[in-house]
């Protein structure tokens, strides 16, 4: 009966062992496949910060090119209106006969110049809105692109601190876990020990038995003899 008992218990004590295996195995490999999981996201990022890397500078190379348009332009305007300041200057008290009738007078010119002058402003009036409006939305881009940046960021970190967390989780369950392994072999160690002992116990006894039975078996022989005598 103790032995039929000992023997339940330390097929009910493997059985706990095989499952607790599967639970650390099964925990060990979901903890594979999310650092995986990770990894790949963290080469993702790389990828998306080289190519923003990338854009962002060709948008300041673009941004530059266009301020350097504008200060061409912004200086050209500015020697137009030194020549034309200049011949008006020139032409202060002169008088034509015909009231700027023939095309080569200094007040045709001048008049021609204003026009030219007019023709420029608006030019640079239009390339300056445009390098605005460009460089306001490069602006809002990369002021944006690098706010999506930090929150990205943030989102990263938190989603480490999490893993982190997790990880620590699950290594406190597989210790455990190890634990209770431990635990469960040194206490199928001891189930094995006490069958042993048990049955080599049951062996001696039995031994003994059959010793007793023997050495009382002559005994009743002499006693028939004696008394037929």
């Amino acid at each position: 009966m103790d032995c039929f008992v000992g023997k339940k218990k330390s097929d009910q004590c493997e059985k706990g062992l095989r499952g607790l295996t599967e639970k650390v195995r099964l925990f060990q490999e979901e903890m594979k496949a999310m650092m995986h999981e990770r990894e790949k996201e963290a080469r993702a990022y790389e990828i998306d910060m080289m190519v923003f890397a990338f854009k962002e500078a060709e948008w300041k190379q673009e941004r530059k090119k266009l301020q350097e348009e504008l200060k061409r332009l912004r200086k050209a305007v500015e020697e137009k209106d030194e020549r034309i300041r200049v011949m008006e200057d020139r032409s202060v008290g002169e008088k034509s006969e015909k009231n700027g009738e023939f095309f080569g007078t200094p007040s045709f010119l001048v008049e021609q110049m204003r026009e030219e002058r007019v023709w420029r402003d608006e030019a640079v009036d239009k390339w300056k809105k445009l390098y605005l409006a460009i460089k306001a939305e490069l602006d809002d881009l990369i002021l944006r692109t690098h706010r999506g940046d930090g929150l990205y960021r943030r989102a990263e970190e938190e989603m480490i601190e999490e893993l982190k967390m997790e990880v620590r989780a699950k290594e406190g369950c597989i210790k455990e876990l190890k634990a209770r392994l431990v635990f469960v072999e040194n206490e199928e160690y001891s189930r094995a020990r006490e069958v042993d002992i048990l049955r080599q116990s049951l062996k001696i006894m039995s031994s003994r038995k059959a010793s007793s039975f023997s050495l009382s078996k002559p005994n009743s022989a002499l006693l028939k003899q004696a008394k037929k005598a």
